[in-house]
């Protein structure tokens, strides 16, 4: 998943540039799981889940979601950045997601709420550890950008200088 180049000896090592090894997280178990991509389940009642794909891409903040959606909302609402999210909560703390606790295991749940007026996320992950990476990761990657002065944010992430 990380990117690598050829060296002179015919081995693969990674760029210097790479947004991962900025970021310090090349190495991190949370992030490496979400680089993989996750098939979870959207939540928005009781009778409405949908099965999504969730995949951080290797610039390290943006998360992708799979959607069959052709509306052109729902295809900018496709992704989001770790800079938009304003925490993540664990377990079934939603109000979608407590009306659901007896139906659903309370440790494989998850709820990303955004900064601003975006809908928050209730997600249903297929095991505890996957809700947990999920979790832990963005939590991660939060804090990692977060560190980060502005002006690196403006370097590294420009298209994302009106989120910051």
């Amino acid at each position: 998943m990380l990117r690598k180049e050829k060296n002179g000896a015919g081995t693969s090592q990674l760029k210097p540039d790479d947004p991962l090894i900025k970021l310090g997280v090349q190495d991190d178990d949370d992030v490496k799981t979400m680089l993989q991509g996750s098939s979870m389940t959207k939540v928005r009642s009781p009778r409405w889940k949908r099965k999504r794909i969730l995949k951080l891409l290797n610039d390290g903040v943006t998360v992708w979601c799979e959607s069959n959606k052709a509306t052109n909302k729902a295809k900018t609402q496709q992704s989001f950045s770790v800079m938009e999210v304003e925490c993540v909560w664990e377990g079934c703390k939603s109000e979608t997601l407590r009306n659901l606790a007896t139906s659903v295991p309370e440790d494989q749940c998850l709820t990303i709420l955004f900064k601003g007026g975006r809908k928050s996320l209730d997600l249903q992950c297929d095991t505890k550890e996957e809700a947990q990476h999920w979790v832990s990761g963005i939590r991660t990657l939060q804090g990692r950008v977060n560190n980060m002065t502005q002006k690196e944010k403006l370097d590294k992430y420009p298209s994302a200088a009106n989120k910051i």
